[in-house]
């Protein structure tokens, strides 16, 4: 296994800017956290790369508005990423003077953010800026795009299902009688997590889709997931009905596809900010406590199915106390925002960060063996003990202490954290900024011991 990021997408970053001195404090301050990076001096040296390698995010200078061709190539470079990029404009505070006339003029453009820096002094907000990087990306990522589709065997269906899977969605395709396997199994704790979107019929053989509505809505896995149907009935009593019973939209047969996906993607992306906001820390934006434990618990029942294993590792920032008292709670509060960003940036994107609690951060890593969760974390350690924070005027850096533990070693939540736990305290034990593998013959040595 290799030790980059090499299974997360890198993204990419174009940064614009004539101050050179700005130009690499800005390059070094994103780039450490994974980003990859791409300088230019002005937008039509931009232009040609941007055909090639589109952007995810363009951070620009702007500091002439005398400039009267900036607003032309920066159009063009806009519409070379297809308005898909997160624009961030940094403007010197001295034209903050006309910022009415400023905000309409790059608005039009395509600007998504503007921040200003200061002259006089060299500051740049960087926390701020990459807190919006933080948020652009968060709402363009999802794990999976995963629809339920309960057909009744109409045609029509077919239709629907290769519409879906044309513009990139996962379609589960069930028939009605294999809805027993869900509803009336073990089976059901394995769909947790599982589906962004239900489509449902209206008419089925033996019973309406309003009243296959109601049953998924029992399901505390699929109380909140959005429900569509799609039928040829027009009566619009139907539609109400269907509505007042838990459906969120209701489709007439035919449906053009300009109509059904803009719909389906919507309804999606609400689902996807509503979900993260009951299962995600305010401040990092990583999963919170209960619903790593959830997610332990579901990895857990879908490995003793496999016959598979996986790593859970507690992370901890070291003398965090003293970080606090020296700096500021806001300062240890950046430290803690920065290394969630680090973890986010570099593990796989099918790993599980989460904030435990404080400064503790619980990780899941899909890794087979020790070996590779060991070296994982240790290069999580080394990189991030590099990492230079900065809070206001002051730069400061800190280390991570480690514990992992391994399933099926620990066969259950409970015994996987106390583990990982365990490997914690033994890394604070032997001096901290250090990682700690806790085999099960060493927990039941170390509890004897403790």
């Amino acid at each position: 296994m290799k030790l980059n990021n090499s299974s997360r997408i890198r993204k990419n970053i174009y940064i614009i800017c004539e101050d050179f001195e700005k130009k690499i404090f800005l390059s070094r301050e994103i780039s450490q956290y994974g980003y990859q990076i791409y300088e230019f001096e002005t937008i039509l040296q931009a232009i040609p790369l941007a055909r090639i390698k589109k952007p995810d995010v363009i951070v620009i200078l702007y500091n002439n508005e005398e400039d009267n061709q900036f607003p032309i190539s920066l159009a063009e470079l806009i519409d070379i990423t297809n308005q898909k990029s997160l624009i961030i404009l940094l403007v010197n505070y001295i034209l903050k003077t006309i910022e009415y006339d400023l905000y309409f003029k790059f608005i039009r453009i395509g600007i998504s953010k503007i921040f200003y820096f200061y002259e006089q002094n060299q500051f740049i907000n960087i926390n701020e800026i990459l807190k919006e990087i933080d948020e652009f990306f968060e709402l363009q990522y999802t794990n999976h795009k995963k629809i339920l589709y309960v057909s009744n065997h109409h045609e029509f269906n077919q239709k629907y299902i290769e519409m879906l899977k044309k513009n990139e969605y996962l379609v589960d395709v069930i028939e009605k009688e294999k809805l027993k396997e869900i509803f009336f199994s073990k089976k059901v704790e394995l769909y947790k997590d599982d589906y962004y979107l239900i489509i449902l019929n209206l008419y089925y053989s033996d019973f309406l889709g309003i009243e296959l509505a109601q049953i998924f809505r029992q399901y505390l896995n699929f109380k909140n997931i959005p429900i569509v149907f799609i039928s040829k009935e027009k009566e619009i009593q139907k539609h109400i009905y269907a509505i007042q019973k838990g459906a969120n939209y209701y489709f007439i047969d035919p449906i053009e596809e300009e109509v059904l996906i803009p719909t389906i993607n919507s309804t999606i992306y609400r689902y996807k900010i509503y979900k993260e906001q009951l299962e995600k820390d305010l401040m990092t934006n990583v999963y919170n406590h209960s619903t790593l434990i959830r997610k332990l618990e579901y990895k857990i029942n879908l490995m003793k199915n496999t016959n598979q294993s996986f790593a859970y590792s507690l992370i901890d920032i070291d003398y965090f106390k003293k970080v606090n008292d020296t700096y500021g709670h806001q300062a240890g509060d950046q430290v803690i925002i920065n290394l969630a960003r680090y973890l986010k940036n570099n593990l796989r994107d099918y790993d599980i960060i989460s904030r435990y609690g404080g400064e503790e951060f619980g990780v899941i890593l899909n890794v087979s063996n020790k070996e590779n969760a060991i070296m994982i974390m240790e290069r999580i350690r080394v990189n991030f003990s590099k990492l230079k924070h900065r809070y206001q005027n002051q730069n400061f850096y800190c280390t991570i202490s480690i514990g992992i533990s391994m399933f099926p070693e620990f066969s259950n939540v409970e015994g996987l954290v106390n583990a990982a736990d365990l490997g914690l305290y033994e890394s604070k034990k032997k001096g901290r900024n250090s990682v700690h593998y806790i085999s099960r013959d060493l927990f039941m040595n170390l509890q004897k011991n403790r």
